[in-house]
């Protein structure tokens, strides 16, 4: 039985000790990967944050700033079904646009590794063990990834609703709900990443190792 073939059938805890050896190694690559991942999240978090102080206004918020929002005419706008439409509509272009984003990420990290899988390949390496590697690689950069991404989103829905409600942002969204609405969204980065890295770890996995080596990164 070759070294690789030896890795393959290793169990987990070795696996994700090679991966995180190998996101150590591509530090920058990595750094990278995770961003684009960051950059996804931190728009959806953004948008899920945003609407949950909008759709507060008309239980939550004090006589004042009712009355406020009525005369910029915001009030009507946001309780209008036309703008219950759009923020569907930037929901649905949210998990778009992080979807595309992970995926596109991922791609790209596979593509940069064509020489990296065709010598794992040549020496043995199982396409179970090259699909595990990858999959866990890509739990890892989503973890991160989606938690700063929540970080960053978090900040920005504040801050702006800082500017538009004042200091009832935190009673349009306190932090109990906050922490619900972190949770549904870390799980949704998560599983976005690893449904993302899908698609990649099997064109990886079923390389031809002589076409992996000729590849040009």
């Amino acid at each position: 039985m070759s070294q690789m073939q030896q890795i393959a059938i290793l169990p987990y805890r070795k696996v994700i000790q090679i991966a995180l050896r190998g996101l150590r190694i591509r530090l920058v690559k990595t750094f990278l990967v995770t961003s684009c991942i960051m950059l996804a999240l931190t728009f959806l978090t953004y948008i899920l944050c945003s609407n949950g102080m909008s759709a507060h206004l008309a239980d939550r918020a004090s006589d004042a700033l009712q009355q406020r929002l009525a005369r910029a005419g915001l009030l009507e706008q946001i309780r209008s079904a036309e703008h219950r439409s759009q923020t569907a509509w930037m929901l649905g272009i949210a998990l778009l646009i992080s979807f595309v984003g992970i995926v596109n990420a991922m791609l790209i990290s596979v593509t940069e590794r064509f020489r990296e899988i065709g010598t794992m390949k040549c020496l043995g390496g199982l396409d179970s063990f090259i699909v595990k590697l990858y999959l866990i690689e890509s739990l890892f950069q989503g973890m991160v990834g989606t938690v700063l991404g929540m970080i960053l989103g978090v900040v920005l829905a504040y801050l702006e609703g800082l500017g538009r409600f004042g200091r009832e942002v935190w009673v349009l969204l306190p932090p109990r709900e906050l922490a619900g609405l972190l949770a549904v969204t870390f799980a949704v980065g998560v599983g976005l990443t690893v449904a993302g890295a899908l698609y990649p770890a099997w064109r990886a996995a079923k390389m031809e190792p002589v076409e992996a080596m000729r590849s040009e990164v």
